[in-house]
């Protein structure tokens, strides 16, 4: 019997981790030999190499990938809904109660988004330095805004015009844009028409496999999602690129999609778990799958939703949910060295010589994504 490794979960090089698998595409900048699956015998011995080029997903191939998972649709149990949002919350309660406010008076609400999440799960020190005020533009973030723009285009018209063009007018009419439309106008020229030939050549290859979604699948861009919890002190907010199916009370009937014009990363796997939880939590129904589509390269990871998957974000949530409390509530923030300190606005003060400086308040807090 032979057996083709092609679907396995990301990061889990031996494909046994247990988690719900993901669709491992590869790229062509990966390399032939990363692009042809390994063909194994039963024994896990490897017999032979396909020599096709890999090819992503288009059309209804990518549909059928996102509709069929191969396992059972989750059903409504609004027990499962409880028991994930209880373990969220019971950390807030512990130690004496987080969310008794000394003094008294209504706690303010707490806003969590994957970003946030994600950044104090990391470093906690970092994210503080970074939670306020706005990032300085980069074009791969221009590039994203502009992608994300012309994804929900082609999504809700069904057709590109110029790219570049119909991105920035996109981007021009929202307010929470203005800063980058004002720095992508200002580009040197060699860099702006980079920047034009990415986004052309992403919207191209969007255009080419993205498949048509039917008006009776109710497809739904930038989906707003949130759910209260503890008494509404916190609220967990996501917003979803896509969202296809007509939400139902008794079985999974939702499928949501990211989209995503840079690199692979795990972290990405995180976010639209995140993103299953809090449906989960809003409906009382989770959706039925989770996928990330990569429009660099065509790629793209599905994640079957399953009570495994959702309990395992629940936790993590847990973690950066207490974590993020404690950070609003004056409690000095833990330094975990890692990847982000290279990088990071708190050095050189923070470090193994010198103390976490926090930054003074009074920028833009960023409570939601994007």
């Amino acid at each position: 019997m032979l057996v083709v490794d092609r679907d396995r979960p990301v990061g889990d090089p031996d494909g046994e981790s247990g988690l719900p698998c993901a669709t491992r595409s590869v790229s062509a900048e990966d390399g032939p030999a990363a692009a042809a699956p390994v063909l194994r015998d039963g024994s896990g011995t490897a017999t032979s190499r396909d020599t096709r080029p890999w090819e992503p997903l288009a059309g209804a191939a990518l549909l059928e990938r996102l509709r069929v998972t191969g396992r059972p649709r989750p059903t409504a149990d609004p027990e499962l809904a409880n028991r994930l949002q209880w373990g969220i919350e019971q950390g807030l309660a512990a130690d004496g109660g987080r969310l008794d406010r000394p003094g008294g008076g209504p706690v303010p609400r707490l806003v969590v988004t994957k970003d946030r999440l994600t950044g104090a799960l990391a470093c906690e020190a970092h994210h503080v330095s970074t939670e306020f005020g706005d990032r300085a533009p980069t074009a791969a973030m221009a590039c994203g805004a502009l992608v994300d723009a012309l994804f929900r285009q082609f999504v809700t018209v069904g057709s590109l015009g110029d790219p570049f063009t119909d991105g920035l007018a996109a981007l021009a009419v929202d307010d929470h844009q203005r800063c980058l439309v004002s720095w992508i106008e200002t580009m040197p020229v060699a860099e702006r028409q980079a920047l034009r030939a990415e986004v052309e050549r992403q919207a191209a290859g969007l255009a080419r496999r993205w498949p048509r979604l039917e008006p009776t699948w109710l497809p739904r861009t930038q989906v707003a999602m949130r759910a209260r919890l503890a008494g509404g002190a916190v609220e967990l907010s996501a917003r979803a690129d896509l969202a296809v199916g007509r939400p139902t009370e008794h079985e999974a009937s939702v499928a949501i999609v990211e989209v995503k014009s840079g690199v692979r990363r795990s972290a990405h796997r995180s976010d639209v778990h995140f993103y299953a939880l809090v449906e989960t939590l809003r409906h009382r129904v989770p959706p039925f799958v989770v996928a990330t589509y990569y429009t660099r390269t065509g790629e793209l990871d599905v994640d079957p939703v399953s009570e495994e998957l959702l309990v395992a974000a629940a936790r993590r949530t847990g973690a950066g949910v207490g974590a993020l409390w404690d950070l609003a509530h004056g409690s000095e923030p833990r330094r975990m060295p890692g990847g982000l300190c290279g990088t990071c606005v708190a050095l050189p003060e923070c470090g193994p010589s010198g103390p976490f400086v926090r930054p003074p308040a009074g920028g833009r807090e960023r409570g939601a994504d994007r």
